[in-house]
Parts: structure tokens; C-alpha cells; sequence
């Protein structure tokens, strides 16, 4: 379901949100699904330099964190209304300013994804990398829940297999490909990154509090858009100019 129906906006004559709508015609079938997304307003690195979400096209070619540049398949675009009320838990989370190189405070949707390097990840999963869900992170580098106001449009972009993208600078955000709604052998395919939530994601961001690990999410965007800080991960080289 998305987000915009978890929350309770519909279109008043087909009660529905349009976009959701719009979405479903396109992606036949597909959903993007949980309450992920990016905030209008938030930058994407993308063959055109950074461009805010809300003006990238489907079509148009994005920083991947392991496949170079890759086009953005499908877009889903929704108003999310934001009650005074709303539990901590749905609420957008707040990373400050400089947490994670940005220059402002920015806001993600409490089930968007990212991806954290650390040896905790390692440790636990023989990889450095893992994906937990923003609202996980609460309690990291002062990332808390918070209302950026009381509508907020938000972008959730699609591709043709799992990525991480770069936005805001060096942040890492999963874009999950969208799986089939009526065939739960489509749920079952293994995907392209760990994601953690519950008791083991919770283990690793405590890891990373007690280890005061400031260099866990995102990479210095003075490394972008030439190349990323980050190394590729074993057996997916990044191109040597990924903006060409």
C-alpha cells in the first residue's frame, strides 16, 4: 500500500491518491511498497549533476552506488499529510545538518532505506554493508523523528533491480525494485542488499553509537561527482567517470 493511503490522503472523487494511481497504470501490476521516499527538495546525483528529486524523469540516469549510472525506471510521486498527532514511529526522521555531509537538515520517510559501512555489518553478515530503515537510526549523531510540516510531497524512485543511490551529498539511499503484488513467489527473490530492521538492526546502530562511528553513513561529496569515497564492492566495478 502506499504511502499516501497508509496515511490516510485520498483523492476526493476516486478515493485514491493520484499519484498512486498514476503509479499503478504505469508500473501494471507493481508497488512500491512501505512507508520509504524521498522529500521534494532532496538532491539526487544524477547525469544531469544533482537535481532534486521531485525534478528527475523517468528516463533520466542516476549515481548508483554499485552500478554506475542507471536509468530510473519508474517514478512514484505522492502528498503525504502529516497529523500533529502521528506516532514517533510514522513520523519523517530528521538527520541534521552535517550528520552525513549535508548541508541543511534533511528528512527521509521512516521505512526509506540506507545503506551503513561498519564493522558491526561484517561482524554479523560477512559483509561491511547493510541497509536499515531511516527510522532505525534515531538516537544516531542526533538523527531523530520530527514534522518538516504538515504536507510534504515525496519521490520514490524505481529501477530495474535494487540500488543504492547518492542524495544530499553522500547520503545512501536503497531504491528496492518493485515486486509483484499477486505473485508471492516474486516476494521471495533474493535481493541485492542486506536489509535489517527489528532487534538486528537496532544491534547495529547501537554498535555504531557506542563506537561513535561518524563515518558509517554517506561519503564526503567533495569526492562526487568524479567518484565516489567509498571503494566498489567486490565484483561491481565502478565506472572510472561515472558523470560521462
Amino acid at each position: 500500500m502506499g504511502t499516501a493511503l497508509m496515511f490516510g490522503w485520498k483523492d476526493k472523487d476516486t478515493g485514491e491518491s493520484p499519484a498512486m494511481a498514476e503509479s499503478m497504470a504505469v508500473l501494471d501490476g507493481l508497488l512500491i511498497t512501505g512507508q520509504g521516499g524521498l522529500l521534494a527538495g532532496t538532491s539526487v546525483a544524477s547525469n544531469f549533476g544533482w537535481q532534486p528529486v521531485e525534478a528527475l524523469k523517468v528516463g533520466d540516469k542516476v549515481l548508483t552506488f554499485d552500478h554506475a549510472m542507471q536509468t530510473v525506471a519508474d517514478i512514484q510521486r505522492e502528498t503525504v499529510t502529516l497529523p500533529a498527532g502521528l506516532p514517533a514511529a510514522l513520523r519523517p526522521v530528521r538527520l541534521p545538518e552535517g550528520v552525513c555531509h549535508n548541508r541543511r537538515d534533511l528528512w527521509m520517510m521512516p521505512d526509506q532505506g540506507l545503506l551503513v559501512e561498519c564493522e558491526a555489518a561484517l561482524d554479523a553478515l560477512g559483509d561491511p554493508y547493510a541497509v536499515v530503515p531511516a527510522r532505525m537510526l534515531r538516537g544516531y549523531r542526533g538523527i531523530t523523528d520530527d514534522l518538516p510540516g504538515e504536507r510534504v510531497e515525496v519521490t520514490t524512485l524505481a529501477f530495474h533491480q535494487d540500488e543504492v543511490i547518492y542524495v544530499e551529498g553522500g547520503l545512501l539511499a536503497h531504491c528496492p525494485v518493485p515486486r509483484q503484488v499477486l505473485d508471492g513467489a516474486d516476494l521471495l527473490q533474493p535481493t541485492l542488499y542486506d536489509r535489517l530492521d527489528g532487534a538486528a538492526a537496532r544491534f547495529l546502530v547501537n554498535c555504531l553509537i557506542d563506537d561513535d562511528d561518524d563515518h558509517a553513513l554517506g561519503c564526503d561529496p567533495a569526492d562526487l561527482p568524479n567518484l565516489p569515497m567509498r571503494p566498489p564492492r567486490p565484483g561491481h566495478p565502478l565506472a572510472a567517470n561515472p558523470f560521462a
